[in-house]
């Protein structure tokens, strides 16, 4: 099994399971998980530095490195993928999470950010080993 398909499954199988275990938490810093932070401001960052902690360990393992183009391109896979789990398993479309993520025309701005940065990085990085 070569070095990407591994990693695709990995990050696919954390990224499903994640998506079905956010559907079960409200995130939202108005009444959810995080309304415990008198500044919602600071609730939103402080659940993207989880977040971001969180899927840094399958891309680790995805990429067996522990920072390198491999582990950035295997995380931004899984929260792109991750995203459009949620999307599907609680059948909502994406711009009902304009409290957090700025949407253009209901297309989230930072999943089309990734889906850019996921195909440059794809192109530049050398998959044989």
């Amino acid at each position: 099994m070569t070095n990407l398909r591994r990693g695709i499954i990995i990050m696919t199988t954390f990224s499903f399971f994640y998506a079905m275990l956010e559907i079960g938490i409200n995130w939202d810093p108005h009444g959810g998980a995080l309304s415990v932070f008198s500044n919602n401001s600071i609730a939103q960052y402080f659940y993207r530095f989880l977040y971001i902690s969180i899927f840094m360990y399958p891309a680790y393992l995805a990429s067996k490195k522990l920072f390198s183009l491999k582990t950035i391109w295997f995380a931004i896979y899984g929260f792109l993928l991750e995203d459009i789990f949620y999307w599907i398993l609680s059948l909502r479309i994406p711009y009902s999470w304009s409290w957090y993520y700025p949407v253009y025309y209901g297309t989230p701005i930072p999943d089309l950010l990734e889906l850019t940065i996921l195909i440059i990085l794809f192109k530049k990085i050398s998959w044989s080993n």
